[in-house]
């Protein structure tokens, strides 16, 4: 059975050529939609759904607008890719809103019944409940406002307290440590990293393989063939967002990682290397 949410398609284009992009997109769905329909196969119309993602710094374009069979679907703020809420702008705002509610719920569940439980009973408990639901596609936060990234940091804070049972006056850093839990903006950089190790490695999906480029690569003799060094391709145009991009973010960390830790020889051992060298 093909569900809604199964096909996806995507198209960058030019301002200027707006409408020349959205006739292409509609013909696109009127093939995929005759080929369901050849195929004894039914496209809810209805549950198409349309993002403009652009930048927050441009003057927002007049809304867009699909033809989908007999629906006519108008572009929404935000739009659910599996775990992940995508926003026009790439804020990542509406996903953070969703992961602290999704969060303060575990946490609150758990601590109805702290009383009944020790130490290593709650911090399973909040990493089935808590911890999996920050960390869940968290490599995509790296590079957002602090201000962003301190909501989460809150939320694993109270997790941390309502484990160690500390009070709230306590400095949460020492109690962190303790519990051997990366805050929150160093766990996306540990994804990130781990991703990239992986590339290395041929570990991970080609299509991120053959976005990192190693010197090697490039025929060049550089150091960097003996330090494990990555070649970084360009200098994104905007920090805001270039900087955020998985080619940039993910050979700039790793050409930032103490030699040791980039010449581990297995996954687990990154691993380790890694948290050490991030606490």
């Amino acid at each position: 059975m093909v569900y809604a949410d199964d096909t996806q398609l995507y198209l960058c284009f030019d301002p200027a050529d707006r409408a020349k992009v959205i006739a292409v997109i509609e013909k696109c769905i009127a093939n995929v939609r005759m080929w369901a329909i050849n195929n004894k196969l039914a496209l809810n119309d209805s549950k198409t759904e349309v993002i403009h993602l652009r930048s927050k710094f441009r003057q927002a374009p007049d809304p867009v607008t699909l033809v989908v069979g007999d629906s006519v679907i108008h572009a929404s703020d935000s739009a659910r890719n599996l775990r992940v809420i995508i926003d026009s702008n790439l804020t990542m705002k509406p996903h953070i809103d969703r992961v602290c509610r999704s969060a303060t719920i575990g946490i609150h569940r758990i601590g109805q019944i702290r009383d009944h439980l020790d130490k290593a009973t709650t911090e399973r408990l909040v990493h089935a409940f808590v911890t999996s639901v920050l960390d869940s596609c968290n490599s995509l936060l790296y590079g957002l406002p602090d201000c962003y990234i301190k909501r989460l940091q809150r939320i694993q804070n109270t997790a941390a307290r309502l484990v160690a049972r500390v009070p709230r006056i306590n400095h949460m850093t020492p109690v962190l440590r303790s519990l051997h839990w990366l805050p929150m903006k160093q766990r996306s950089i540990y994804k990130i990293l781990l991703l990239t190790y992986k590339t290395q490695n041929n570990l991970a999906p080609q299509y991120l393989i053959d976005t990192i480029t190693s010197p090697f690569k490039l025929q060049l003799n550089l150091r960097s063939l003996s330090q494990g060094l990555l070649f970084i391709p360009y200098r994104p145009a905007t920090k805001y967002y270039g900087d955020r991009s998985f080619a940039y973010a993910a050979t700039t960390l790793w050409n930032q990682l103490p030699l040791d830790v980039r010449h581990a020889k297995s996954v687990s051992v990154f691993k380790r290397r890694l948290k050490t060298a991030l606490f």
